[in-house]
């Protein structure tokens, strides 16, 4: 009698289950209140680094006047991501996440906001820029595992789906409105007010954080005992890390996605001007529509990605983004009309969009729900370090092809690799899922 009553409690659970995850939609992650304050801060953050993103390119080459130094500053805003981030993670783990990203959106506010007084007061030499730059992004280096490891704190586990699509929908559309007011903004204002804005969204993100009510767990101990639990924390985070084969997968599945990213990126004036025969125009319109599709992604990941396996949908994307991006430069080599010279490189531009879009919300949310909270902090930290890692492996890789290779050359070899790393995935059929 009692094993009849349980099977039909537990099959009524399934029911009720199964039922529950079908009636999810977005309009319940606007019930997840506490979620809702960190999209909002992270909109904020979103437009200001938008705007950031056009004018700090502007003032890197306005102070230094040289490409070499151009690159020197990219690559400094990377270190602290490969190296510094792995430690900052374990770190992380026995803090408070919520006034760490606070504390954090203040240092990086008052840091910005530094580089736009010493600028329009003349002051900011490049190796000023420089230790700003590298200062940024050390404490930036921080604030990412806590940000990765604060949102299973605010979010139940079965909105995962629809909150990471609706967070990274409104990112794209906020980048879009970003992207598109930074030359208003440096028109009518100069380069500095654009950088002073991106330094008052870090302050209005870290008020936003402030109201934040979630349930933390303790931190590291004091005094004597907190150098050892330190590492404790580091060695624990390595080796669950070690014993989890889907997690390792996502993390070189993220170094390869970047990799394969990387000639597109750094050729992209190249592709546009040399292979299309294009200017300006088509470089925008690119970037517009790239933008767009991430947003479109992420808005269907939820509809489709409950209907797909995780590999069905990583590897059927992953091949959509080789795909498009090994088409990329055909419209330039067939000596096609200008009009459809446009309209095929938009399409290639939307579908790769389209699929990272899709692609970034499947793994953002496998890996929420593969890694057990108390890890959360340390593993993502070493994801975004092995992430970040390949863009620099990448452009040096590509630096070199270039002295070899035609541009168009390269961007379908890249699209080729793209392909052939999402084929083995299928073939070797590798964990990415529980």
């Amino acid at each position: 009698m009692n094993k009849t009553m349980k099977e039909k409690t537990d099959v009524k659970t399934s029911t009720d289950a199964k039922i529950s995850t079908e009636t999810i939609g977005y309009r319940d992650v606007f019930h997840q209140r506490e979620y809702l304050k960190i999209i909002i801060a992270s909109l904020i953050n979103r437009f200001g680094d938008s705007v950031d993103a056009i004018a700090f390119t502007w003032l890197v080459y306005a102070i230094t006047g040289s490409a070499a130094w151009s690159a020197i500053v990219a690559a400094v805003n990377q270190l602290p991501s490969v190296f510094l981030q792995p430690f900052a993670g374990a770190l992380v783990e026995g803090m408070k996440k919520k006034r760490l990203m606070v504390i954090t959106d203040v240092i990086r506010g008052s840091l910005t906001a530094g580089i736009a007084l010493l600028y329009v007061t003349d002051s900011l030499s490049p190796w000023l820029l420089l230790g700003f730059t590298l200062i940024n992004s050390s404490v930036e280096a921080f604030r990412l595992p806590a940000g990765m490891a604060v949102t299973p704190l605010a979010l139940e586990e079965k909105y995962y789906e629809y909150g990471t699509s609706l967070h990274s929908t409104l990112s794209s559309a906020v980048e879009l409105i970003g992207l598109g007011a930074a030359g208003i903004i440096i028109g009518l204002f100069g380069i500095g007010a654009a950088i002073a804005i991106d330094g008052i969204s870090f302050f209005g993100s870290a008020c936003i954080l402030s109201l934040l009510r979630i349930e933390e767990g303790n931190s590291l101990p004091k005094g004597s005992g907190q150098a050892r639990a330190y590492f404790e924390t580091l060695r624990g985070g390595l080796l669950y890390l070690k014993g989890q084969p889907v997690i390792r997968n996502f993390c070189l599945l993220a170094a390869f996605i970047n990799l394969a990213f990387t000639p597109l990126n750094s050729l992209q004036m190249p592709l546009i001007q040399d292979v299309l025969g294009q200017g300006s125009g088509l470089l925008s319109a690119f970037s517009i529509v790239f933008t767009l599709g991430m947003g479109a992604g992420a808005f269907a990941f939820p509809f489709l990605g409950t209907r797909l396996h995780v590999r069905t949908q990583v590897v059927s994307f992953g091949l959509l983004t080789g795909a498009s991006i090994y088409c990329i430069a055909l419209p330039g080599e067939l000596g096609l009309p200008v009009a459809a010279i446009y309209g095929m490189t938009i399409a290639n531009a939307f579908l790769i969009g389209f699929s990272t879009g899709f692609l970034s919300a499947t793994l953002r949310v496998q890996f929420m729900k593969a890694v057990r909270q108390e890890y959360l902090a340390r593993v993502s930290a070493i994801f975004n370090a092995g992430a970040s890692a390949a863009t620099p492996i990448g452009a040096f890789l590509v630096s070199g092809l270039t002295a070899v290779c035609p541009v168009a050359d390269i961007i379908r070899l890249s699209g080729a690799f793209c392909c052939m790393v999402y084929l083995g995935l299928a073939l070797l059929k590798a964990k990415l899922e529980y």
